[in-house]
């Protein structure tokens, strides 16, 4: 089933309105936070060994958090934007790593056994915002300049979808997409059209791995990585071009 011109139209009917295409910061670049990454070690270690580890239950773990934490911590955001909350541990560790700012978590499903236990885990946090719904309409409603994304749900090109139309506001100071495995759909088409991202798997970051090592107490995990990815500001085109191609690969 092949998309309807009209479809295609509403993508495009606002074709003035581009990314801000502001040179992008250079404290985000890969190297910049792999470097930075050195020497806020010891605090994120201090600040997580609070936090009872939380093996086998999937979810992001502490070496893919750590990325995020050293990429976001220079901006100093008021508020981080969480879609997909499972069961909270990575909405615990934003709460203790971003003590002073707001953090607004939004999980799809109120009756699953994972909201329970996450309500149960983060009952103390007093800068947490517990929030049921589809992430896509809240968002953007709770979207303020110089909040940090991380979007853990949707997934795939519904998650890429959200990204970008957050992103087109130019209010983002970082957006943090999970799920991004080597040759997946997604991440090819992000390797295509983002050329400044990049992937938690990169080599200058699979060092902070060693976090896992400490917070696993399992004899031989087998561990599962969903892979961050980082989608910097500007991309290589306008929005309603990478809009368009999004929407035909999605098909």
């Amino acid at each position: 089933m092949f998309p309807t011109a009209l479809a295609a139209t509403e993508i495009v009917r606002d074709v003035s309105t581009s990314l801000d295409m502001t040179i992008e910061s250079p404290s985000l670049t890969k190297t910049a936070v792999a470097e930075r990454a050195t020497a806020l070690l010891p605090e994120y270690r201090e600040i997580i060994g609070s936090i009872p580890p939380e093996a086998g239950f999937g979810g992001i773990w502490e070496s893919e958090m750590f990325l995020f934490y050293a990429a976001v911590k220079p901006f100093a955001p008021k508020q981080i934007l969480e879609s997909g909350r499972a069961r909270g541990k990575s909405t615990l560790i934003l709460a203790r790593c971003f003590a002073d700012a707001r953090i607004i978590s939004i999980e799809y499903d109120r009756q699953s056994e994972n909201a329970a236990a996450a309500e149960a885990k983060l009952k103390s946090e007093r800068n947490v915002e517990l929030l049921y719904g589809d992430s896509r309409a809240i968002l953007p409603e709770r979207l303020q300049a110089g909040d940090a994304v991380l979007i853990d749900g949707p997934k795939d090109f519904r998650a890429l979808k959200l990204a970008l139309d957050l992103m087109r506001t130019g209010k983002p100071c970082a957006v943090f997409v999970h799920d991004f495995p080597p040759n997946s759909p997604q991440r090819k088409f992000v390797e295509r059209n983002w050329p400044a991202a990049f992937f938690g798997d990169d080599p200058l970051f699979q060092r902070l791995q060693s976090l896992d090592n400490e917070r696993d107490p399992r004899p031989n995990p087998q561990r599962r990585y969903g892979i961050f990815a980082y989608l910097p500001r500007p991309v290589a085109l306008a929005y309603w071009q990478v809009r368009i191609r999004l929407f035909f690969a999605a098909w």
